[in-house]
């Protein structure tokens, strides 16, 4: 690593090669050796290095190597005191420590120990470097988080899965990880309850909900995020789709005063200083579909999980039918007309020259969403052109000029 601290943020260091260099030539402080290592049983330890662990349950339960690394003949090498002789590898081991692994003839950069490039007994009189330190290599097991502490229990309590929990957990959509006051990565490692790897979804307080009032059991799972169209309408968020929604997470910029629209939820929200956090729940196994919250401000985020628990993807549409002026406008030879459809429809899109003759058409079905099509008018003449969008019951007429 580079630079006197290395190169680490202020929590933990990129994953890659690390080097340490130290010396003993100069009592400086209370790890200098009191005594040089001498003998065949006699030792030191010489650097003790500590490893943070990701609390991501999805490398949970993984065995993670730590491995020695040679660059050349001088990496890995221990000095004599005199500063004659530099030892370097003779054996390198698993972390069973059965057979050796080392290979000599492998070249740099290497997991095989100090290459036959080192051996440089060439008998001029000259130190020679001598293979006599062997290395074990190692690793780090990542715990499995069920071991430490169940799959919901926030509280860490001992008690997965009750009601206490599900209140925390709502606590953390309005506050944030300050509702963690006890351990804030183990109740982190503990939020995974529908079992996705991702710790900290609305998701898994739906999933937590059923669990508690017996409408779902606590098994590990892995599921596909479901696709609903969102639509916000000044203010008014509206979510579609066959499968109806147990939860959603919204934070609003700025300090906002939400109204709750679906039947049968629950809503909680706060101010952290910046945003408004709002969360839509129930604990009566309710669910919503429709217009579900009325907000005034920028959306800043917005997650929603199925009332079986499980992830949403979002798409966004629009609202009401809309043509759009084309561009670029003035054009010369290709323009792009786009339109909206907030829900799926054929449309029709007609172009007609200033004596009202139809010069190019488009037509077919989509899905909502905004939809762009390109006019390519090479074999046109200079002038004003106009179009016509149909969709459903909404028409709309707009004027363009090709410019040649």
């Amino acid at each position: 690593r580079y630079g006197p601290n290395g190169n680490c943020g202020a929590n933990a260091c990129p994953s890659g090669k690390l080097r340490v260099v130290a010396m003993a030539e100069t009592n400086n402080g209370a790890n200098h050796p009191s005594c040089f290592t001498t003998g065949p049983s006699a030792s030191n330890e010489l650097v003790n290095l500590q490893f943070l662990v990701t609390n991501d349950r999805t490398f949970e339960c993984q065995y993670v190597p730590i491995r020695w690394c040679w660059y050349d003949c001088g990496d890995n090498g221990i000095s004599s005191v005199t500063g004659d002789t530099l030892f370097i590898s003779r054996h390198v081991y698993y972390s069973d420590n059965a057979n050796p692994i080392e290979q000599f003839g492998q070249g740099y950069p290497t997991n095989f120990g100090a290459q036959e490039n080192c051996d440089i007994d060439t008998g001029d009189g000259k130190p020679d470097l001598l293979r006599l330190i062997d290395f074990q290599n190692g690793g780090i097991d990542i715990v499995c988080a069920d071991s430490i502490d169940a799959r919901g229990d926030l509280n860490l309590n001992g008690l997965d899965n009750e009601i206490a929990d599900a209140v925390l957990y709502t606590n953390y959509f309005i506050h944030g990880l300050a509702a963690f006051t006890i351990n804030p990565e183990g109740q982190t490692a503990a939020s995974d309850v529908n079992a996705d790897g991702i710790p900290l979804s609305v998701g898994d307080l739906v999933y937590q909900i059923r669990i508690i009032v017996g409408d779902a059991l606590p098994y590990p799972k892995v599921v596909t995020p479901t696709t609903v169209n969102f639509a916000n309408n000044h203010g008014t968020l509206t979510v579609n789709g066959d499968v109806p929604m147990g939860a959603a997470f919204v934070v609003v910029e700025g300090n906002a005063t939400p109204e709750l629209l679906a039947d049968g939820m629950e809503m909680r929200y706060a101010y952290d200083g910046q945003n408004t956090r709002v969360i839509v729940y129930s604990f009566d196994r309710g669910s919503f579909s429709g217009e579900f919250l009325q907000v005034d401000g920028d959306i800043v985020s917005l997650e929603m999980a199925t009332y079986d628990g499980f992830p949403v993807v979002t798409k966004t549409v629009p609202v009401d039918f809309v043509l759009n002026q084309n561009y670029p406008n003035p054009f010369n030879p290709t323009t792009t007309i786009s339109f909206a459809l907030p829900t799926a429809s054929d449309y029709s899109l007609v172009i007609y020259n200033v004596n009202g003759q139809e010069v190019a058409q488009f037509a077919g079905s989509s899905e909502a969403g905004i939809i762009d099509l390109e006019w390519d008018a090479a074999s046109n003449a200079s002038g004003i052109y106009f179009y016509k969008l149909t969709a459903g019951d909404f028409t709309d007429t707009k004027k363009m000029v090709l410019l040649k």
